[in-house]
């Protein structure tokens, strides 16, 4: 026979189980899911990487050329073999490890040929086509991206997390795209390390 203080020990230690899940639950469930690279391995900031993007059924490569012949400013597009990679670098002022969903800015880690900003940024004009560009700021709203789960694999978005926009591609000759800002033509990166 049970007496009134036994149910009244279990039911405190089931409340105390339930608090402790509840608890337990809400800390994982807080944790930001970091950015692998190709390897499995957590994509850190300040570190260079390489960007390969997958379009259509090739495989292409994140790189700063000049755009219009041989005269400045320098863009990046993707080439399926570009003369040189290069490598970006991921800013984020909040953690050392690169997690879904967080504000960074990229920027290519070699200095332009052309001189100025190696930061992306999105060109705001009248046009309906904004292309990314270089020559952001590393404190500026229009150089804010975020790197965003995109099936097994990631994609780049450019804004704030809680107002994101696809980056899309766009193609400029044969074998170039540049990217743009869409959110009809989202593309999967991978990030590989750049050892040098």
């Amino acid at each position: 026979m049970k007496t009134d203080g036994g149910a009244t020990t279990v039911l405190q230690l089931m409340i105390s189980f339930l608090l402790v899940a509840i608890t337990a639950s809400g800390v994982v469930g807080d944790q930001k899911e970091p950015v692998l690279d190709f390897q499995g391995r957590l994509v850190a900031t300040n570190v260079r990487y390489f960007l390969g993007v997958q379009f259509g059924d090739r495989g292409k490569w994140v790189s700063r050329v000049i755009q219009s012949g041989f005269t400045c400013p320098e863009g990046e597009v993707m080439r399926k073999l570009p003369l040189t990679y290069d490598p970006v670098i991921f800013e984020s002022s909040s953690d050392y490890v690169l997690s879904v969903s967080t504000e960074l800015n990229i920027k290519f880690a070699r200095p332009s040929l052309c001189g100025g900003s190696d930061y992306w940024r999105v060109e705001d004009s009248s046009s309906p086509i904004k292309p990314v560009v270089l020559n952001g700021t590393k404190s500026s709203n229009d150089s804010t991206f975020t790197i965003q789960k995109f099936g097994g694999s990631y994609k780049l978005v450019f804004g704030s997390a809680d107002k994101p926009t696809d980056i899309g591609l766009q193609k400029v000759q044969f074998q170039e795209l540049r990217m743009i800002l869409s959110n009809d033509s989202a593309f999967t990166i991978s990030i590989f390390p750049a050892q040098f």
